[in-house]
């Protein structure tokens, strides 16, 4: 069942001098429950979307319905009455510097008003949830970033939320840190059920914790379904740049406006005639598979590029691999590959 379904959903920005439209025709669905990553370059639209989610930006068409209800219709005090079961944390963590760590905590219980003992009492669950019960009288500018991100988490789900919103959460964080504050994420989405959306440019990321992803590019989703299904056949450019070039849209992005400077070792050329992608099954990463295909053929092939990459806590394995220049060998050799449960796929 859809926590999250949004439907034709446009937003434009309108200035003296230009209109920017951010968002084009956005379909979405999002399963109560899951963990969804929404990912794309700088620009692409993905920060707009995710603050659509919760009227935080209002539409310029198009429909937003959360738990059932159609935002869009709702009064202000309705809005604000929902709003309070979707949480939302960000990459700059967005702490109040002149209270606690606690305090920080119990804000939004204030706020919504519970007493001041029980606000407490419930932080400090909180806090043991994100294992910092021991900073609760600490202030923020005493914190590590990834304390400070685990304040925010707390903070977030201080009033109970169903949702929790993760606005490149991790993208300030070091490669250890972010990998800490995702563990904690799934944890708490194990074992609170919440359903959790992360707006994130780093595929790492999706790749690590998200069961579900939609590529936007230029402010529309050019991809989505299943991380799994995306990793083994990628079919949008966004995509296939994402996973099989393996950089991240920023990347990519700087990549394209200033080719002269692109260093050869970082963005390899490959000069076979015929080049293919292949992803191993858990049965086929058994098998040695390229040797025997060598064997059978009596013809070499070139590895190009070999990797393993975590998706979901499922190691996969992929190569590509440059094909010998006889067509119909290659042909054979597709075929052989695809018979023993291999995804294959060519390549640019």
């Amino acid at each position: 069942m859809s926590i999250i379904e949004v439907r034709g959903l446009s937003k434009t920005f309108s200035t003296k001098e230009n209109t920017v439209e951010a968002l084009r025709d956005i379909d979405l669905d999002i399963e109560a429950g899951d963990i969804y990553g929404i990912i794309g370059m700088s620009g692409a639209g993905k920060s707009t979307l995710v603050r659509c989610l919760n009227y935080l930006e209002t539409p310029t068409q198009g429909t937003v319905v959360v738990e059932g209800n159609d935002l869009g219709k709702l009064t202000d005090k309705q809005l604000r009455d929902l709003r309070s079961s979707i949480g939302m944390i960000f990459q700059s963590f967005n702490l109040l510097m002149q209270r606690t760590v606690i305090d920080n905590v119990c804000f939004p219980l204030i706020i919504h008003g519970t007493g001041r003992a029980e606000a407490r009492k419930k932080a400090m669950t909180l806090l043991e949830t994100v294992g910092l019960s021991d900073k609760a009288a600490a202030y923020p500018a005493q914190l590590s970033g990834g304390q400070r991100q685990r304040v925010a988490i707390a903070r977030a789900l201080a009033c109970d939320p169903k949702i929790l919103l993760c606005d490149e959460a991790t993208s300030a964080l070091d490669p250890q840190t972010t990998q800490s504050i995702l563990d904690l994420l799934r944890t708490i989405n194990r074992d609170t059920g919440i359903t959790i959306v992360i707006i994130t440019h780093q595929m790492s990321v999706v790749r690590e914790i998200c069961n579900h992803v939609a590529i936007v590019e230029n402010g529309s989703i050019v991809e989505k379904g299943l991380v799994e299904d995306i990793f083994t056949h990628p079919k949008s450019r966004a995509a296939r740049q994402l996973i099989i070039e393996g950089k991240d849209p920023d990347e990519w992005e700087s990549a394209q406006d200033a080719p002269a400077k692109a260093d050869a070792h970082t963005v390899p050329i490959l000069h076979e005639d015929r080049k293919i992608r292949i992803v191993f099954s858990s049965n086929s990463s058994f098998e040695p598979v390229i040797a025997n295909m060598i064997l059978t053929f009596h013809e070499p092939v070139n590895i190009l590029k070999a990797d393993t990459k975590d998706v979901n806590g499922v190691a996969r394995g992929e190569m590509i691999l440059g094909l010998p220049g006889d067509r119909e060998l290659q042909d054979r050799m597709i075929a052989h590959l695809k018979e023993r449960g291999l995804a294959v796929e060519e390549v640019e």
